[in-house]
């Protein structure tokens, strides 16, 4: 299995939760079997959609800018077995780079074709890759991803194979909670070599990812005092 994973986290790689629970999971994959490739969206230049539809009827499957999303990575997406898209939740949903890159991914669509009853788009292209989204966030509950989630299951329909969402992020590189955090660590890892060998992630698994760290109103305090003293995510 070939694996692009497109990471839209602005940090750099030691300071990002988005780079870590992304690169534990694609330890699992390659330990399956897998060959996983790490694209960082900010190290490209993307242009915004323009909504002029061009590439659905003028120039099919094609974007009429040039930029390294035309030149480089929309082929690439596309010649992927596995797409991995991983965002930090700032405001609500995924970050404002990952959402400039899905809203380029619009060339793949086809509006002349029939909505797949699962939901999604229907694709221009025969091939298409299967997806699995990945998220942090530094809130202390699971509910903070239901935007998210939603709004990946409207747009890539049947080719979502796996969510996977890792609440109160911020404390997986804290040193007095790595106790806890390693059976997180752990079910990533599992969750990697899952998707490569069933193509889902298991409900066990999935329960041991968003294990809370400790008690909802302690990491809610602690978030507020590593915040207030400039956290990074």
């Amino acid at each position: 299995m070939n694996i692009l994973a497109l990471n839209s986290s602005p940090r750099d790689n030691e300071t990002s939760k988005t780079e870590l629970v992304l690169q534990t999971f694609l330890q699992g994959a390659r330990r399956a079997g897998a060959v996983a490739e790490t694209v960082y969206l900010r190290n490209y230049k993307i242009h915004h959609c323009l909504g002029c539809y061009s590439c659905w009827m003028q120039t099919p499957g094609k974007c009429v800018q040039k930029d390294d999303m035309t030149d480089a990575l929309f082929d690439r997406y596309l010649q992927a077995d596995l797409v991995v898209l991983a965002s930090p939740i700032y405001h609500a949903t995924m970050n404002a780079r990952m959402k400039i890159f899905v809203e380029r991914t619009m060339p793949m669509m086809d509006p002349l074709k029939e909505m797949p009853e699962a939901g999604g788009a229907p694709h221009r292209f025969e091939k298409m890759p299967k997806v699995v989204t990945l998220s942090v966030a530094g809130y202390w509950e699971q509910t903070m991803f239901q935007a998210l989630s939603l709004t990946w299951q409207m747009s890539l329909g049947p080719d979502l194979i796996a969510e996977i969402y890792r609440h109160s992020s911020e404390f997986l590189s804290v040193p007095e909670f790595q106790t806890a955090v390693q059976p997180v660590l752990d079910a990533l890892v599992n969750a990697g070599a899952e998707v490569v060998r069933q193509g889902q992630v298991t409900p066990d698994t999935m329960s041991a990812i968003t294990q809370p760290l400790a008690p909802p109103d302690l990491l809610a305090r602690l978030a507020r005092e590593f915040w207030s003293g400039g956290g990074e995510a």
